[in-house]
């Protein structure tokens, strides 16, 4: 049932619909006078980049092994990643599809634009906004013939999103929408794509309780504001109504601050999030190795802090360790780049499930077989913020002492009018 409106929501449609008939041609004139060579078009080449790998962070480098990890090589639908010796090289004839830094867990690949951190910030300000947020990909933008919406976030290919971050999303936001017309995987030469998509999402809905939309005809298509978003905008010009017109400050931004703040609040809760994590397990391991905590692993690490109870319905295994079988040799420690196992100096085997990604190749490296992957405890995955509990729990002593001093004052004004009245009646 849709929400009611109330006499502010009348006023923003009073609004719109005299914008709309004062302008019925929106910018079709100016689009006609302007130059054709002006004009942009949608351009497939503009959302592509040739992945940059860095092979200090592969998994399977670092563990010597070429059965430690093959995600990227099985994944890429041509063939394009090679990885030899301390090298991960991608070859010429790369597709840009983007599905290898989606499946790689330490993120050997960097595409900037399709960073998880980058790609949350930016469909979060969306999904924040309007009613609706899609995420499609070039071949489909490329059908319907124009440059993408506002709400419209355009891959290379919808595989190139993490569980990770489907994940963070659909924890934090129930409007976001795939937009993939048929016959648009059906033909597409990305032939992993589809089926990379297709699992990243499904467990993203598992572990959340969530569904992503699908949308397969343009018609369905929506780009209207959130009706927060248009009263946020709608208050800010009211209450900038009396400034001066040379103010700086514009009564149309107010929307976007909004969501700004939003994206913000994120952010800052991945920084509270970290400093927590560092401040519980430490920064380094006790071979004074930093651990690294990849950026899929912070977007959704930051969602469980906000929710805890999400983390009940992951199913991430961690290795663990028969210390009957184990030599100390520290191969499992070479094999991990996130610096996720530590081995102490009685020889004590253990993994900080945060920083784990869950990849094996510890496992796979280890030469004795005293590694196995098995379910973490979940409840790993929650960091208690032992600054933000101590602040609280001083805010909440402080409380009390008001309150008892209030109390006190109560008593005693009590006691005062008593008296008073005592005398009066003497």
């Amino acid at each position: 049932m849709g929400e009611k409106h109330d006499m502010i929501d009348d006023i923003i449609d009073i609004q719109q619909d005299w914008r709309a008939v004062s302008n019925p041609l929106g910018n079709l004139a100016g689009t006609l006078a302007a130059n054709p060579e002006d004009v942009r078009v949608f351009d497939p080449a503009d959302y592509k980049s040739r992945p940059r790998a860095n092979s200090i962070f592969c998994a399977r480098v670092a563990a010597h092994n070429e059965s430690a990890c093959n995600r990227c090589i099985e994944v890429c639908p041509v063939d394009a990643i090679t990885i030899e010796g301390s090298s991960v090289k991608v070859a010429d004839n790369c597709r840009k599809c983007g599905l290898c830094t989606a499946v790689c867990p330490t993120e050997v690949f960097l595409v900037q634009r399709i960073m998880a951190k980058n790609l949350y910030d930016q469909i979060a300000r969306l999904a924040g906004a309007y009613e609706q947020c899609y995420v499609t990909c070039t071949r489909a933008m490329g059908r319907l013939g124009r440059l993408p919406k506002e709400n419209e976030v355009v891959l290379p290919c919808v595989g190139a999103m993490g569980e990770d971050l489907w994940f963070a999303l659909l924890a934090d936001y129930g409007n976001v929408s795939v937009y993939l017309p048929l016959g648009i995987c059906d033909k597409c030469r990305t032939t992993t794509g589809e089926e990379a998509y297709a699992d990243q999402i499904s467990r993203a809905e598992e572990w959340t309780n969530g569904a992503v939309g699908l949308e397969v005809d343009a018609k369905d298509l929506t780009h209207e504001f959130t009706r927060a978003y248009k009263r946020s905008q709608f208050m800010g010009s009211v209450a900038r109504a009396g400034q001066t017109l040379v103010s700086a400050t514009n009564p149309a931004l107010a929307g976007a601050q909004a969501v700004a703040r939003k994206i913000q609040q994120h952010s800052d809760r991945i920084y509270d999030m970290q400093r927590a994590l560092e401040q519980t397990v430490g920064e380094k391991t006790t071979s004074n190795r930093r651990r690294i905590l990849t950026q899929k692993r912070k977007v959704m690490l930051a969602s469980i802090q906000q929710r805890p109870a999400l983390a009940k319905h992951l199913d991430l295994l961690v290795p663990t360790c028969d210390a009957t079988r184990c030599t100390m040799c520290g191969d499992c420690l070479a094999a991990c780049p996130q610096h996720a196992c530590d081995l102490d100096q009685n020889g004590r085997f253990s993994v900080e499930a945060a920083y784990c990604v869950n990849c094996g190749a510890c496992a796979v490296a280890c030469p004795e077989g005293a590694l196995e992957m098995r379910p973490c405890d979940t409840a790993d995955l929650v960091i208690r913020d032992e600054e933000a509990e101590r602040k609280k729990r001083a805010a909440a002593k402080q409380k009390a002492k008001v309150e008892e001093a209030r109390a006190r004052g109560k008593r005693q004004l009590k006691k005062g009018l008593d008296a008073i009245e005592h005398l009066a009646d003497e």
